[in-house]
Order: C-alpha cells, then structure tokens, then sequence
C-alpha cells in the first residue's frame, strides 16, 4: 500500500510538471529552487564584479577593535562599582558578544533600509516585475510589436511625419507609452516609399532574445532575429536620423 500510494504521489507530479511546463508556467516549478539556493548564483555572479576597499576594511576593523576593547574596560569597571562583593570579572566573552550584536543590529538596519529602497523603487517603476522565461516561442514580445506597429502606421496614414512618431507615441495613454519607453521605433519606407516601422526592445538582453517585428513598407507583418537588426539599421529604407 505505502509504494502504491508513493507512486501515485511521483506520477501526481511529475503530471503537474509536465502540465506547468506545457502551458509555460515554468516559474512555478523555478520559484522553490530559486529560493532555497537561489543565492549561490547571485554570488557566482557577482562577487568577481565586487572591488574590496581595503582601506574601509582596515578603518572598520579598527573601530570594531576600539569599540570592542572601550566596551570591555568600561564595562568591566562599571561592574566592579556595581558588586563590590563579587571577585569574578567581568567576562571578555561577554563584551564581545555585546559588540557582536551592535554590529548584528547595525548590519539589519542596513539591510532593513535597502530593502526598503528596493521595495520602493520596484513599486514606483514602470518596468515589468518578472519577465517570461519561456523560450519555446520564437516571436517573444509578438503582440507588444504587433500592437506599436501599427499604432505607428496609423500615425503615419493621419500625417505625423516620420521623426515624430516616436515622440508621438511616448506621449500618447498609458499602455502606449509604457511600450514606447520599452520598444524602439524605427520609420523603414519600403521600395516604393510606402510608410513602415521597425520595432524592436531598447534593452540588449531582450532585443538578443526577442528580436523584432516590421509592418508596413511593403511587408504585411514580418519577425526578424537580432542578428538581422544591424544590417536593417544600416540599409536605405530607414528614414535619415531615425536610427538609435
């Protein structure tokens, strides 16, 4: 009964990892790892990028020192005029763990602080909290494209010349102009000066990873890889001093 039931358990969730990955809710399954040793990444990442001021070192350990050793004689003075009676002295052990939790509750007030700050900063910001790290669709980011393509266009049939549009579009409402500050747009006139954008994400990592889309200029509605971008940039059809 107990490897029957053990079964069910294994087969009841390797289901739902299958399930998850299937509909892209990989995070679900990402999220439990990530937690418990998320962290070691975080250091593999970014203590080769950390610089040690060794002169803030040398001044912290010796104002830790001076603290430690100014406590314990304090300390141990004020206990001897406090019990008179007792001939044991103060212990060292005690002042320095007296000093350990100074610098335990410093170290958390710190800490208390910058997450605050980051808590804020992710609250106050515009930029997505989490991002899709599904790689199985090659036309990532396929609407958001989509979607300023042809905002674009239809500024450009209603007369807003071509250097405009961009400033057009981060003024328009708020879900315009959240994809605007996010996605490049580019005017590419086709072969026969038919109006046309290129976009494509301002950040390298998601432009690498996303590519782009172009509509108009001949083409109904076309992706194209990062690879591409540089060669598109540079050819004819991009209207002058429209490029990033």
């Amino acid at each position: 009964m107990k490897a029957t039931k053990a079964s069910g358990w294994v087969l009841g969730v390797l289901f739902l990892m299958v399930l998850f990955t299937c509909s892209g809710q990989v995070w679900l399954m990402q999220a439990p790892l990530v937690l418990v040793v998320g962290w070691v990444g975080f250091l593999q990442r970014v203590l080769p990028e950390v610089t040690w001021r060794w002169g803030a070192i040398a001044e912290t350990v010796a104002v830790v020192a001076v603290l430690g050793v100014g406590t314990h004689l304090f300390l141990r003075r004020l206990w001897r005029q406090l019990r008179p009676e007792d001939e044991r002295a103060w212990p060292v052990r005690w002042s320095v763990s007296l000093v350990a939790l100074l610098v335990l509750l410093f170290s958390a007030t710190m800490a208390t602080v910058g997450i605050g700050h980051h808590v804020g900063w992710l609250a106050s910001g515009r930029a997505s909290l989490a991002e899709s790290s599904w790689r199985f669709n090659p036309r990532h980011m396929e609407w958001d494209n989509e979607g300023l393509c042809r905002q674009a266009l239809d500024l450009s049939q209603s007369g807003v010349p071509d250097a405009r549009i961009a400033q057009v579009l981060l003024r328009g409402d708020a879900v315009i102009r959240t994809k605007a500050e996010r996605l490049h747009v580019v005017p590419w006139r086709g072969a026969g000066g038919e109006a046309g954008f290129l976009v494509f994400p301002r950040d390298p990592i998601s432009r690498e990873r996303a590519g782009g889309v172009h509509c108009g200029g001949g083409v109904e509605q076309k992706s194209f890889q990062a690879a591409e971008l540089p060669k598109l940039l540079a050819g004819p059809r991009v209207a002058a001093d429209t490029a990033p």
